[in-house]
């Protein structure tokens, strides 16, 4: 009978190489997609602002506030504001009123942006990359710490103009995009964690954050006490 012979020591290391290129161009290979869906959300986030700034220097006014008279100033195709229309704030139900003025006079790029009032949704405001709504609204659903507390509260103690990255984004890419864009704490700075959506329909501010001890930060997978969510949002402060 022939004898059956084993893999030799150097096919058994040459397999284990194969195995560890595989292994290492998979992992580097998530790499590269966490990294172009990091910078994605950045990039959504800048664009909102340029426009928004853009809308202002030469309109003097506010995208997603404007009332029937100044509509008809800023040029057709312009939707007027359906609540609180010239108080210098935009409601949260005219977010999409504020994506389509900014459309409509081509600040921004957005082929679903063509409503005004209503409720978000992707039909009918930008969405990210995880699917999330983008909203651009003021109010105080910003994560804060204010001095000498000893937990962040889940609201700024007034409100501020921000445009809101949409939900359903991973806590561990937020901690990513917040140190890229600010200073990496969500309860600091112009970048901070927010419930993306008005009422019960919002995540808790500890489903994010370690919110029950400092120092506080993003989930960002590095310890137990650190386990990620998958569905977290964030938003930055415009003025």
């Amino acid at each position: 009978m022939r004898k059956q012979q084993g893999f030799t020591l150097v096919e058994i290391a040459i397999v284990l190489v194969i195995i560890g290129l595989l292994l290492g161009g998979i992992l580097r290979g998530q790499e590269l997609i966490q990294g172009a869906r990091v910078r994605n959300v950045i990039d959504q986030q800048n664009g909102v602002r340029a426009a928004y700034f853009a809308f202002q220097d030469r309109f003097r006014l506010i995208p997603g506030n404007l009332t029937a008279g100044q509509v008809a100033l800023v040029g057709s195709g312009v939707l007027q504001a359906t609540v609180g229309a010239g108080t210098g704030a935009i409601n949260i139900a005219d977010s999409p009123t504020a994506f389509q003025n900014l459309t409509a006079t081509q600040f921004l790029s957005c082929s679903v942006c063509t409503l005004a009032g209503g409720g978000s949704t992707s039909a009918n405001s930008p969405a990210n990359v995880y699917a999330g709504v983008l909203q651009l609204t003021t109010d105080a659903t910003l994560s804060d710490l204010a001095a000498g507390a000893a937990a962040p509260t889940a609201a700024l103690p007034s409100a501020r103009t921000n445009v809101k990255t949409g939900n359903f984004i991973p806590s561990n890419v937020m901690a990513e995009i917040d140190l890229k864009v600010d200073d990496g704490s969500p309860v600091t700075g112009n970048f901070r964690w927010s419930s993306w959506a008005s009422g019960a329909a919002a995540l808790g501010i500890a489903t994010c954050i370690n919110s029950a001890a400092a120092p506080f930060q993003w989930r960002n997978g590095q310890t137990a006490a650190l386990a990620i969510s998958g569905n977290c949002g964030g938003g930055t402060i415009i003025n």
